[in-house]
């Protein structure tokens, strides 16, 4: 039977083959975007599909940015009886790789020209800890969500694969982020940085 339905598939490469399927995902991308631009405040970009988008009123993204597939966008303007007040704006001729999850409840500002590789993670809020020694007796999904600030990326920045940003962090114009780093500190202007967490290198 895998034979039978190996030659199955080996036969319908030559109707529709591999550059073939591209276009057509190229094709199913657009309708997609234009479908989904509802759910954003502004959405001059391009996703590629699918993307998963929560709270999209308070989300904008730039002419010519493309947002890879598999993105989650999240923007929480409530959490368990919790306000917030998010905002999620990406610049223009932005890229971000498949997997990645931006999630706020203050600002993400990504700036123009950002490139991001696969499964990045850019947060500016976590599930926290709660105080006193009952915090284990709380289901992590119950605790109230946390912030130590805004994260602002500047123009041109490089981030590479599986990069996580944490809160209250401010990444400078040009730097570059390599692969599997976790940044908690500001990064400077035109600085490569590395590490768990990163440091410059």
């Amino acid at each position: 039977m895998k034979r039978i339905l190996f030659f199955i598939g080996y036969i319908w490469s030559y109707i529709y083959n591999y550059n073939m399927a591209l276009r057509f995902r190229f094709v199913k991308s657009y309708i997609y975007t234009g479908w989904i631009s509802r759910q954003f405040n502004i959405m001059n970009g391009f996703a590629n599909y699918p993307i998963g988008v929560g709270g999209g009123q308070y989300i904008s993204v730039g002419r010519g940015s493309i947002l890879g597939a598999n993105t989650l966008l999240q923007a929480w303007d409530s959490y368990h009886g919790q306000k917030f007040s998010p905002k999620i704006i990406i610049g223009e001729n932005t890229r971000l790789g498949t997997d990645c999850h931006i999630t706020a409840i203050g600002t993400i500002k990504i700036g123009n020209g950002v490139q991001t590789g696969r499964g990045v993670l850019i947060s500016d809020n976590s599930h926290g800890v709660t105080n006193g020694s009952d915090c284990k007796l709380i289901p992590v999904e119950e605790r109230p969500l946390v912030s130590k600030g805004d994260i602002l990326i500047g123009d041109n920045v490089w981030i590479g694969d599986n990069v996580v940003i944490l809160s209250g962090v401010t990444i400078g114009d040009g730097a570059i982020i390599g692969a599997n780093a976790v940044v908690t500190k500001n990064v400077e202007k035109f600085t490569t940085v590395a590490g768990v967490p990163a440091r410059k290198i």
